[in-house]
């Protein structure tokens, strides 16, 4: 065996004499001992190149990059791969040798554009297995690449590898919906399908294109086998489902659509559709069932108006279906839709109507009294009301539709002289014009005023309350002319001429949106809701740029902020805001009017903060603090961002007016949560615990002494209740009860508090109400707890007792409230031996010694 060391020295000896063709020889010798030496291979592809043998020295470069390959060399196996590149451009093995181990490198653009190189030279030589090998390594490189997976796709195809041709196109097809060609998506998800009918993908795919081209069938009918086989695939379900909706099958949509939701929330838009396609159908019956079964969800989502909308399109394909109409009154209640709320309980009237339920007829007219006292119609309503109603119902209700006048004050009663009678019906004119005036009658308010200035000519020079309506009216008296005689004709001219200049033509507009916005904030539960309805209506009520409120005290920063902002305004600088409210609020405790700043710019107080100012881009602003005990409790700031503004006086009073409610409002929230959270309510029943029972009266006897407001209690309890214990059994009795908590409860203010008293009796607070209004409010929850039965059996009558919380001037909230609950427990008591025939009604009359 020749000795390969003497072999590599007399190459060397060769190649110091330049004798290459004898150092090539003698290295292809070596070669044949040591086929895998670096060395050698290196050597010969050297000398070969050299020697004009491209051929062999390409084979030696390739056999060399194998060599570095193995060894996992891949700088040296890359640099090889290039030298033979740079001598033979043609060579497509050696590129995709050199993508690989670019690719592995980590060098995913040199490998890419490496392997297009090797797949136009496989293109051109035609050669099938090579160009899908490397089409794969492509598309694993851009899966982004549309013409890349297109031709792997068709490459595949002509080689009858259905399997992956069908995947290439589906994942080609993906890309072109992506890039919105949505003709060229269709073809080739169609092409898939087309290759291999039972790819599941494909059929996907495949009938997703149906359904864009409106073939709903031809997608149901490749759906519906995938979804018996994959009954969880919510792909399937959802293609299914729309499928169903298109053909209007919603008895096959419905299950799916539900399936889909509990599944993933998002599908209630697939719900919402199933809605408007029974109501298209006229199947409004199941379209309100579904409704009542989303309901929850909407509100959870907080997509109450969403929800609104479809119970409206309800109703309008069904406008004499009761069940649906009773559904979008109490939504427009509940959403605090005024309007709607307004037109829907004047359209339930006409269907009680109709349907001769006239006791629910006059309960939904009270509603409409509640919500617009003063509207057109309610006379008409109540006398197709007559005769079917009780009496005493009848009277109830007519005395809410009219409100009194003065002309029964002025007849000639016997106990009276003509001064008290005449005194009398004055006082009850002047009030009826004050009614009219505060909420913008200005029909009603002038036929008043010139029906006082006939019959009391000349009452306001010694009537300051009677002067002050005819001020704000902008009313001129004209007396008689007997009047005028005693003291001069121009003697009314100069009151009203001074004073009239100071009314605001849009004050009455004003002192209506006060009672509206004030309704909207005592409707909220929370002092964060509370403050957020006042922003939010005073801004849009004065078309400012923005609105912000904050609550706290002016050492502090506030502990609650709002903001409301027009369309065209946007959001206020965060730290630039406190700053301005800590400003004014270190000057509120001398300023409790408030601020009128026509340019802020020019007000001293503001000049240490005017970069903040101009950050927040304010050209006028109104500032009102708000105040609680005398002291203030936080800010309002009205901002005009757009241009300059002229506060008015009236503007100033409508938020000051405002800004005392909502303190109201939010203390109110704050006491109610308070006494909710310690005493925690039944989880069955919703009302508090017997133990909160003197806490809330105390509390609420308090808040009521304070702010010189009154408080009625009521207890309700079945008559013979331990008889229907005996005859009904614990259970079912405990079951009659949460149906009569829950029914008390949906009738009941907000405000309002129920307490659980006892096994069967129930304690209601009603907070900010005399008796009179109490014992009315009793009436109203008698009715409603009277339509349950239990068990089916006939509904009990329920011993109502009601009283007042005496509220003298040495009130003391113990002693009181002792007194209550004594007086309270003994009109019970005299209730049940009467059988519960009525309402009893205890009002406290004070002892005198």
């Amino acid at each position: 065996m020749p000795d390969v060391d003497k072999l590599f020295e007399k190459a060397k000896k060769y190649l110091q004499k330049q004798k290459f063709d004898s150092a090539l020889e003698t290295y292809i010798e070596i070669n044949k001992l040591q086929p895998n030496s670096e060395e050698v291979l290196l050597n010969l592809a050297e000398l070969s190149l050299k020697l004009k043998q491209t051929s062999e020295g390409l084979r030696y470069q390739s056999q060399l990059a194998d060599y570095y390959i193995k060894r996992n060399d891949s700088a040296k196996a890359i640099a090889t791969c290039r030298k033979i590149l740079k001598i033979s451009r043609q060579d497509a093995p050696t590129y995709e040798k050199l993508a690989a181990l670019l690719e592995k490198s980590q060098k995913k653009s040199e490998a890419l554009e490496a392997y297009r190189e090797a797949r136009a030279l496989y293109r051109k030589a035609r050669a099938g297995a090579q160009l899908i090998a490397c089409m794969e390594h492509i598309v694993k490189l851009a899966p982004e690449d549309l013409e890349a997976n297109v031709e792997l796709a068709e490459s595949a195809s002509r080689a009858n590898q259905m399997k992956l041709a069908t995947q290439a196109f589906l994942q080609a097809s993906q890309l072109a919906h992506q890039a919105g060609q949505e003709d060229r998506w269709a073809e080739l998800a169609e092409r898939a399908h087309t290759l291999d009918p039972t790819d599941p993908a494909a059929s996907i795919a495949a009938a997703q294109v149906y359904l864009e081209r409106g073939k709903a069938a031809e997608a149901i009918e490749l759906l519906r086998p995938l979804a018996d086989s994959q009954p969880d695939n919510l792909t399937i379900l959802n293609l299914l489902a729309h499928g169903y909706l298109a053909i209007r099958n919603y008895d096959q949509a419905q299950p799916i659509a539900w399936k889909l939701y509990q599944a993933e929330p998002a599908a209630l838009d697939l719900l919402m559709q199933l809605v408007e396609g029974r109501v298209q159908k006229g199947e409004a019956e199941a379209a309100l069932s579904l409704l009542r079964q989303l309901r929850p969800s909407f509100v959870q989502q907080g997509k109450k108006n969403e929800f609104l909308k479809m119970a409206e399109k309800v109703f309008e394909a069904d406008q004499t279906n009761l069940s649906v109409l009773e559904m979008l009154t109490a939504l427009y209640n509940e959403f605090n839709k005024e309007e709607g709320l307004r037109r829907s309980l004047t359209r339930l009237f006409n269907l009680y109507l109709a349907a001769d339920q006239y006791n629910k007829a006059a309960d939904t007219l009270e509603r409409i009294l509640d919500v617009d006292p003063y509207g057109e119609g309610h006379a008409d309503r109540l006398l197709n009301l007559e005769g079917h109603i009780e009496n005493i119902w009848y009277e109830n209700i007519a005395a809410r539709v009219e409100p009194p006048t003065g002309g029964h004050a002025m007849g000639g009663g016997s106990g009276a002289g003509p001064a008290a009678q005449k005194g009398e019906g004055l006082d009850d004119l002047v009030v009826e014009g004050e009614m009219y005036y505060q909420y913008m009658l200005t029909g009603k308010l002038r036929a008043t005023l010139d029906r006082i200035n006939k019959l009391y000519p000349g009452a306001e020079e010694k009537n300051q309350r009677l002067r002050d309506l005819y001020n704000a009216a902008g009313f001129t008296p004209t007396p008689a002319d007997g009047a005028l005689a005693g003291r001069g004709t121009a003697a009314p001219a100069p009151v009203a001429q001074a004073a009239r200049p100071t009314v605001q033509p849009q004050s009455l507009e004003e002192l209506q949106k006060i009672s509206e916005i004030t309704a909207n904030i005592y409707r909220e539960s929370t002092p964060q809701g509370a403050m957020q309805v006042t922003v939010n209506e005073i801004g849009r009520a004065l078309g400012a740029s923005r609105t912000w409120g904050g609550l706290g005290t002016p050492d502090r920063p506030p502990t609650l902020t709002v903001e409301y902002c027009s369309p065209a305004a946007s959001g206020s600088e965060i730290l630039a805001t406190l700053k301005l409210y800590a400003t004014l609020m270190r000057q509120a405790a001398g300023k409790p009017d408030g601020w009128l700043m026509e340019n802020p710019a020019q007000f001293p107080a503001l000049a240490p903060i005017q970069a903040e100012i101009q950050k927040l881009g304010i050209q006028s602003l109104l500032a009102v603090p708000l105040i609680d005990r005398d002291q203030p409790a936080g800010l309002l700031l009205i901002e005009q961002c757009d241009q300059k503004r002229s506060w008015t006086p009236g503007e100033i009073v409508m938020v000051r007016a405002i800004g005392t409610q909502v303190v109201i409002a939010t203390n109110n929230t704050k006491l109610r949560r308070l006494a909710r959270s310690v005493a925690g309510t039944d989880m069955e029943t919703g009302l508090l615990p017997r133990s909160a029972y003197l806490d809330c009266l105390l509390s609420e006897a308090a808040r009521a002494k304070e702010r010189s407001l009154p408080v009625s209690i009521c207890l309700a309890e079945p008559a013979n209740a331990a008889a229907m214990i005996k005859a009904l059994g614990e259970t079912a009795m405990q079951r009659y009860i949460e149906q009569v908590a829950k029914a008390l409860q949906a009738n009941l203010r907000q405000n309002d508090i129920p307490i659980r008293y006892g096994p069967c009796a129930i304690a209601i607070l009603f907070g900010d109400t005399p008796l009179e209004q109490g014992t009315q409010a009793v009436e109203k929850l008698r009715r409603a707890i009277s339509q349950i039965k239990p068990d089916g059996q006939p509904a009990p009558v329920f011993c109502l007792a009601v009283c007042d919380v005496p509220l003298g001037a040495n009130f003391d909230a113990v002693d009181g409230v002792t007194e209550v609950v004594n007086r309270l427990e003994a009109t019970l008591e005299q209730s049940r031996k009467e059988g519960g025939k009525r309402v009893l009604v205890s009002a406290f009359r004070p002892s005198h010694p």
